[in-house]
């Protein structure tokens, strides 16, 4: 009885071990799940060391007070379903007619959905760190007196650097209450300066920090999906093993521990670069990125092997990926607001966790959800691998 049990055990063991040596053996295999991704990263840097040398001009939000452009304006309408807080912090009561900083509240109210009004800024703070609100907005005591005398006035937005597309969307939203609340009064020397406040930013270069964050999630996932898309098709002596007496759900599962063991090396080196490359200092632990990482690479992994299962050659398995690699980069998220799939998504997921433990410092607990839903995905796609492959007579 003992060594029926066992048994499984054991060819799942030799099936593991199986799969890393046609790992290590395929050098191509190993330069797309390690020197690409260090290569996307050493591109990265370099391109962000020419932004800061040679006046290179990265993409993103500006950081600071940026012209009033029409086009920001528009991005921003009532239904734009953006909730700002806002700190009144003027004392000041030197304008002959209505109180400025009241005023320049009510355009904001104009284009936002929402606006929460806060004593301090203390609150205001955990409210964003807790995605309550997408941004707030400081107007500092002497705003109504500098007006008044033409002199040049600031107000803070704080945004989450976590957060790109609603940095933009909060920037757009004071700039165009900016631009009204000017023209309402007919001001053309007296201005009013945003200034763009990042939080949950560790330090380092936040752009690299975000966008390497992007492209670490990316590589790994993608990475060893790329791989894991050939580990069925392309196994000539998985053919032979197939005529033994091994179930179809061992052949899987052997298959996804053989690329967790390679993930969390791929994990270990991404995480590293990222942090040593760009100089950042994160605010969680680096065990907690590796699980995360590792998590995600498990999630790439199955991906790739139900592609190759569903794949009847190889030339399939690769238009396949291909199908998916674009989609991915398209619904990531990161360059556009996807909405609920970014719950639902495994990279989606695996970027958002790796962002908020990185810079917001949340701890594996905090976003236990997501990482339930991430072994969730990764538990249905052995299952639905091992029922499309246990469909299939023989390979091809």
């Amino acid at each position: 009885m003992a060594e029926t049990l066992t048994k499984p055990s054991r060819r799942i063991r030799n099936m593991v071990a199986k799969e890393l040596r046609l790992i290590v053996k395929d050098k191509v295999a190993l330069f797309l799940i390690f020197l690409l991704p260090a290569a996307l990263i050493g591109m990265l840097w370099w391109v962000g060391d020419m932004s800061e040398t040679g006046g290179m001009s990265l993409g993103g939000p500006s950081i600071g007070g940026g012209g009033d452009t029409g086009d920001n304006i528009n991005a921003t309408d009532g239904d734009s379903g953006i909730i700002i807080g806002l700190i009144d912090q003027d004392t000041t009561r030197t304008y002959d007619g209505e109180d400025l900083s009241e005023n320049f509240t009510a355009f904001v109210e104009l284009i936002v959905d929402e606006v929460v009004l806060f004593n301090n800024s203390e609150d205001a703070f955990n409210a964003l760190y807790n995605q309550e609100i997408d941004g707030f907005i400081v107007i500092p005591d002497g705003f109504e007196s500098n007006l008044t005398i033409n002199e040049p006035t600031y107000i803070e937005m704080h945004v989450d650097s976590t957060d790109l597309i609603g940095q933009s969307i909060v920037q757009g939203v004071v700039q165009g209450s900016v631009i009204a609340f000017r023209a309402s009064k007919l001001w053309i020397i007296s201005e009013v300066f945003p200034n763009m406040v990042t939080e949950f930013v560790p330090e380092g270069s936040s752009l690299m920090a975000s966008f390497g964050g992007f492209i670490v999630v990316f590589s790994s996932y993608l990475g060893i999906a790329m791989t894991a898309a050939q580990s069925i098709v392309g196994d000539i002596p998985l053919r032979r093993m197939l005529l033994t007496p091994t179930n179809r759900l061992e052949v899987i599962v052997a298959k996804v521990l053989g690329y967790v063991v390679i993930g969390f090396f791929q994990s270990l080196l991404l995480i590293s670069l990222w942090v040593i490359v760009f100089e950042l200092n994160l605010n969680t632990g680096f065990e907690s990125l590796i699980i995360i990482m590792s998590l995600t690479s498990l999630t790439g992994s199955t991906t790739g092997i139900l592609i190759s299962s569903v794949a009847g050659t190889r030339l399939q398995a690769n238009q396949m990926f291909l199908f998916v690699m674009f989609a991915t980069v398209i619904l990531s998220g990161y360059f556009i607001d996807v909405g609920f799939l970014n719950e639902v998504l495994p990279m989606n997921l695996g970027l958002n966790v790796l962002i908020a433990t990185a810079f917001k410092g949340l701890t594996l607990l905090d976003v236990w959800r997501s990482i339930v839903t991430l072994l969730g995905f990764t538990v249905m796609a052995v299952l639905a691998s091992s029922f499309i492959f246990s469909k299939k007579p023989t390979l091809d």
